[in-house]
């Protein structure tokens, strides 16, 4: 029987499980689930426990071991929210959340300055004011900014704790507000507008991607990391019986 281990992180919780198909059908057990919620530190920013979302999926992945070698594992999470990556490979501050406040009234500038239905035109998605596009225009003056060689959405940041590989996965990755839905690629032209350096960009992958084999964590390690429509929303629906003949609908 071949076992597959799935990582599931929400806003406020987050779960590893453990798949294997069984008479063509899927078959999941969870192993583990554990709560989190956003820190408020001294300077007034809200953040996320990001020491503990680490330790304890690390802490899953060893319990789904318990059940037996585990062939491949997937990552998906909640949209936007990124860490930054700095030139030692370690990272730079603390991931923010999305609520937190820096990103008040920068997208009406943005729109203003850049244009609304450009953006848009680009895009494709809807404006909602924190968008990875704003926190990173919210962020470019810090010293974390300024120093880092890479940011990283919370899926992809998890995939290169594991296993050292930095790229992103284009389902989280659009909803950045910066990758461009028709080349499926990041919008340089939007990018350069905003005044986002280039550099920082990873490169893109798409789901079934094998990104790398995890290392450096004793027992999980050589557990082949597998790309997944990261934005969970993504993998949600790949979920979903939809018909494949007509016509289906889904609320999400």
């Amino acid at each position: 029987m071949t076992l597959y281990a799935a990582v599931d992180l929400g806003g406020s919780s987050g779960r590893v499980a453990v798949g294997h198909i069984q008479n063509g059908k899927i078959v999941v057990r969870e192993v583990h689930r554990f709560s989190h919620e956003p820190q408020t530190l001294s300077d007034g920013s809200i953040r996320w426990e990001w020491e503990k979302i680490v330790h304890e999926v690390i802490t899953g992945l060893n319990k789904s071991l318990e059940l037996g070698p585990i062939k491949s594992l997937g990552i998906d999470s909640w949209a936007v929210d990124y860490g930054l990556i700095n030139t030692e490979g370690k990272l730079a501050e603390i991931p923010y959340t999305y609520r937190d406040g820096r990103t008040d009234g920068l997208m009406t500038q943005l729109q203003r300055d850049v244009g609304r239905e450009y953006i848009y035109s680009k895009t494709g998605i809807q404006f909602i004011f924190f968008n990875t596009a704003y926190q990173l225009f919210a962020a470019k003056g810090s010293q974390a900014f300024k120093g880092a060689k890479v940011f990283l959405l919370l899926p992809d940041l998890l995939n290169y704790f594991l296993c050292g590989k930095k790229s992103s996965e284009v389902t989280n990755a659009s909803t950045t507000q910066l990758l461009n839905a028709h080349t499926q690629d990041w919008d340089w032209e939007l990018i350069k507008k905003i005044g986002i350096p280039k550099a920082i960009f990873p490169k893109l992958h798409k789901p079934k991607a094998i990104i790398g084999k995890v290392r450096g964590h004793g027992d999980i390690n050589g557990i082949k990391v597998v790309a997944v429509g990261s934005h969970d929303t993504a993998s949600a629906v790949a979920g979903t019986p939809l018909n494949p003949n007509g016509r289906s609908a889904y609320i999400s």
